[in-house]
């Protein structure tokens, strides 16, 4: 019974040790993946976890076979992944982990977030002049001081009316400034952006649009607020 007293003491200790080595490994990990982060990398690389996987099955001598110590590494990997992947999400801008008090954006005499509601009303199409300065003025009328309009529309088939493009854009300027109201016009690429950019006051990017990194890379360089619509199906932490 000594004797096992004796080993079961030694497992104690190595358990505790393999702790400490495996927090102070995931501590590095997460050190790795700000790094990664700054400099635009990804965060899970395939091939270095190969090559990793690869050297310490080399190098072991038993009594596990190498089926058992791969398979105790990858869930180290895993789990190293799921921390990281945490660790972006907990610091980004809008997560409360981050950040405890609400984001205000300010726009003009406006302020979004908080304890403000904001409304924001306006024809799914720019057909015409007239037909936003009616809308402008009923908004008006009612308080409201957001307006949007559709100038470039993504229909789904080609032959429907696919929006005025940057005549809808002036438009939206000219009945924005002339009844003191803020804009919101959506764009589906980064040629619309850039046409439309000085006129509009906030920028929509839909639904189709969630996924288009060349676009929202480029959106993230401006300085005008976004509104950002989940994509078709799109999970919470995939948005």
């Amino acid at each position: 019974m000594d004797r096992i007293k004796e080993l079961r003491q030694r497992i104690d200790k190595i358990n505790f040790e393999l702790l400490s080595l495996l927090n102070e490994r995931a501590q590095i990990a997460l050190e790795i993946g700000v790094e990664k982060r700054k400099s635009g990398h990804a965060i899970y690389d395939p091939v270095r976890e190969k090559e990793i996987l690869d050297t310490i099955l080399k190098a072991n001598q038993g009594p596990f076979t190498n089926d058992v110590i791969s398979y105790l590494f990858k869930e180290i990997f895993k789990a190293t992944l799921a921390l990281q992947k945490e660790n972006i999400i907990n610091n980004l801008k809008i997560s409360r982990m981050y950040q405890k008090e609400d984001t205000l954006i300010h726009i003009k005499d406006q302020v979004i977030g908080g304890s403000n509601i904001t409304y924001i009303f306006g024809p799914c199409s720019i057909e015409s002049e007239e037909q936003l300065e009616q809308v402008a003025k009923l908004l008006v009328s009612k308080g409201l001081k957001f307006i949007r309009g559709g100038a470039y529309k993504p229909r789904t088939s080609p032959y429907d009316f696919q929006g005025l493009g940057l005549n809808a854009v002036k438009i939206m300027k000219e009945i924005a400034d002339k009844f003191n109201l803020i804009s919101v016009v959506e764009v589906l690429d980064e040629k619309q952006l850039e046409e439309a950019y000085d006129y509009i006051d906030i920028i929509q990017i839909g639904s189709r649009n969630m996924d288009n990194f060349s676009l929202l890379k480029r959106i993230g360089h401006t300085d005008k607020p976004v509104i950002l619509k989940r994509g078709y199906a799109a999970t919470i932490e995939e948005f």
